[in-house]
């Protein structure tokens, strides 16, 4: 009894001292709380910065080659800060099974879906085929599903888009709407005009009906010679178009026949500021990737054009904010410290980069400057459905400099005045062979 008493009394001991040592420690070391008055970490920026992303790529969605995980991670991985994935007349949702096998560029992507995201994460089943043969299928996993294991706030960021891919006869007409709550389904035309109005408005449209802030660009005009300068002229809801896309079948260059992207840019700036008082158009750069397995010259690689938007944050609200205020550039591989105009004086200012030389070209039309046109002719002197031959004072290169921080001086006559740069720098997987990393300003007001 004297022994279990004594028991007793050590537990009693010992369970005190425990609890005690408990509360000493929680007296030393308090938990520690939140502090209400400091900032979010990704909403923690003194000035707005520039944010890199692609707002034109394709995944096994539509007709990519990979899976959309592995084509997000692939950008996060190399430096962008947002992407959008822009399928065709689809929004990467619903309930949607890809044959495993199909091909070996297909078994590829799937070993490597596997290897990095692990066989939890990929869902695989066996379905019979048309043939009524037993295939390995994979499921696409939709935006609201994979979008969390890659976001990261301040870092990364997914924005839903999609490539509403339309036509007109033979000629397609495809527009990318971003920032979408709802797929845009193409709702066709009697015109390329029509089908650019319409759509164009369709996603104007879901904006005031959802209160989501969203924009559209044309895609790819030369695309099959597709829409020309005149289609876009005086499209009131238009406000953006590609003027470089990395797709190699798209021909940015143009050829003797009809003019080159550039060129109808420098077109649709003069006749809309010049004779019809619209508002500007501002160009974008985009990848338009579907090719992620093999890279090169005539591939349709990620990687060779973006846009740097600049913004206080990492929102999708944020950056369509940026591009709509034109507060961005284009990019190949250039990239700009700052952009600006004060008083009427446009300043550059590049980043260097050792051994590399660079050559801006300030290009402006005037005020003065011809702003009729004339058809192009076939062999047979007929009209082709072409873009229009404009003057030569149409998009002028008015000043050249080799400094990296480039000035020019507006007169007061100019329309617009726009900037390119280009590096001695080669592109390292190029849209086409010999071409330099370059960048594009948007036009700048007087």
């Amino acid at each position: 009894m004297h022994n279990r008493k004594r028991f007793r009394w050590m537990l009693a001991l010992f369970g005190a001292v425990a609890l005690f040592s408990i509360a000493l420690a929680d007296r030393e070391t308090p938990v520690a709380k939140d502090d209400p008055t400091k900032k979010l970490a990704a909403l923690d920026n003194p000035q707005p910065r520039f944010w890199k992303g692609n707002l034109h790529t394709h995944t096994l969605w539509s007709d990519g080659d990979d899976f959309p995980e592995m084509v997000a991670d692939w950008y996060k991985r190399h430096d962008y800060d947002f992407l959008s994935l822009t399928d065709h007349n689809i929004l990467s949702e619903g309930d949607k099974w890809v044959d495993a096998t199909t091909n070996e560029t297909r078994e590829q992507a799937v070993k490597k879906y596997l290897a990095r995201f692990g066989e939890q994460w990929v869902e695989q089943k066996t379905q019979k085929n048309k043939a009524l043969k037993d295939k390995l299928h994979v499921r696409l996993k939709p935006l609201r599903e994979f979008r969390s294991a890659l976001e990261e706030p301040g870092r990364f960021l997914m924005i839903p888009a999609e490539e509403i891919s339309d036509k007109s006869g033979k000629l397609p007409v495809h527009i990318n709407g971003i920032n979408l709550r709802d797929v845009v389904m193409p709702l066709g035309g009697d015109s390329v005009a029509e089908v650019i109005r319409v759509n164009l408005g369709a996603v104007l449209d879901q904006q005031k009906r959802t209160g989501w802030r969203n924009l559209a660009f044309i895609n790819h005009p030369n695309f099959v010679w597709g829409v020309r300068a005149e289609d876009m002229i005086q499209q009131d809801n238009l406000h953006f178009f590609e003027v470089y896309n990395g797709h190699p079948g798209v021909r940015n260059a143009g050829d003797e026949t009809h003019a080159s992207v550039e060129r109808v840019w420098d077109i649709l700036l003069a006749q809309r500021l010049g004779k019809y008082k619209m508002e500007a158009v501002y160009g974008v750069a985009t990848d338009d990737a579907h090719g992620y397995h093999t890279f090169g010259v005539g591939k349709v690689n990620p990687g060779r054009g973006w846009v740097m938007v600049r913004a206080p944050h990492l929102t999708a609200e944020a950056i369509v904010a940026g591009l709509q205020k034109g507060d961005f550039y284009c990019s190949t591989g250039v990239t700009l410290n700052d952009f600006q105009n004060q008083k009427d004086e446009i300043r550059l200012n590049i980043k260097p980069e050792k051994g590399v030389t660079f050559k801006t070209e300030f290009i402006a039309t005037f005020a003065n400057a011809p702003l009729d046109s004339e058809p192009v002719l076939d062999k047979d002197g007929k009209p082709l459905t072409v873009t229009r031959i404009y003057s030569k004072e149409i998009g002028k290169v008015v000043a050249e400099s080799s400094d990296l921080n480039p000035t020019y001086k507006m007169t007061g006559k100019e329309l617009y005045v726009r900037a390119k740069i280009t590096s001695s720098k080669p592109h390292p997987n190029p849209y086409a062979k010999g071409d330099f990393e370059s960048a594009w300003t948007q036009p700048f007001l007087p």
